[in-house]
């Protein structure tokens, strides 16, 4: 268990770049297609919520009455942007979803509550601007990613939001407060225990899907393992995927794919009927 761990342990267990060799060849073609996708969506993106142009959303519309994918960036809430990741953008749009990229401000310029807070606001932000459009805004569903499965499954209680996939992502900040992660993100005993879902209750009544790659660091996986129990012993909807030979990157593959089996459950919850 963690606790047994010296801090350089607990910083590796915890280190996704270090674990994967090629790590940094994958996150560079994920901004090279995520470049491309956004120049071709210019009048819609970086539409500002909150006070100032920052933070904001990209808002790729696959046509009236489409139900919409709000995507949560990961980068352990320090690093990275909702840029980065438009590169999953054209599988959702064929498959008939609409896709919302949620930005989100950063540590150490904020802490917890501030980063949970503004994605609170942006799920409210891309509902009044759907809502503008097209005088309703259908299903709204979270996913997230890493940092954006934790802030996926602390905002699934906003209204409008009918649902969440979270994928490979961090549930018990503990760990974190005594890793490298901890020196921009700023935890304290209490934060740690205010924004951990594993310790809050899970009450919504919203189905909440997990998914984890087989090939990522034990940590990542005991994250996911021990939430889904959690669920489970609470009786919250939804399913839990361990998905063999994914690592904590190319799990977005199952996402950026039309095949992928993370975007067939997202079909599932969001295009086919009850009778389907």
């Amino acid at each position: 268990m963690w606790q047994s761990m010296t801090r350089e342990e607990l910083d590796r267990a915890y280190n996704n770049s270090l674990a994967v060799a090629n790590s940094a060849d994958i996150v560079q073609a994920w901004g090279e297609a995520s470049q491309a996708i956004r120049a071709t969506n210019l009048a819609h993106n970086d539409l500002p919520y909150g006070s100032a142009s920052y933070p904001s959303f990209d808002y790729f519309s696959a046509g009236d009455n489409t139900p919409v994918v709000a995507f949560i960036h990961g980068g352990f809430w320090q690093n990275r942007s909702k840029s980065d990741f438009s590169f999953i953008v054209p599988a959702l749009l064929s498959s008939g979803m609409s896709v919302a990229m949620l930005g989100y401000s950063l540590a150490p310029y904020a802490k917890m509550d501030r980063i949970v807070e503004d994605v609170r606001s942006g799920i409210r932000a891309v509902i009044a601007h759907v809502t503008s459009e097209q005088e309703t805004c259908p299903d709204l569903w979270l996913v997230g990613w890493s940092a954006g499965g934790h802030l996926a499954a602390m905002t699934l209680d906003e209204p409008g939001v009918t649902g969440a996939t979270a994928i490979s992502g961090i549930y018990d900040l503990e760990p974190m407060r005594h890793c490298y992660i901890n020196d921009k993100l700023a935890l304290d005993v209490l934060s740690s225990k205010q924004f951990s879902p594993i310790k809050l209750p899970q009450t919504t009544g919203k189905t909440l899907d997990l998914f984890v790659g087989g090939a990522e660091l034990g940590e990542m996986q005991r994250q996911t393992i021990e939430f889904a129990a959690y669920l489970a012993e609470q009786g919250a909807p939804g399913v839990f995927k361990n998905l063999p030979g994914l690592n904590h990157y190319t799990i977005l593959d199952e996402l950026a794919r039309t095949d992928g089996l993370i975007i067939e459950s997202l079909r599932s919850h969001l295009l086919e009927s009850p009778a389907a």
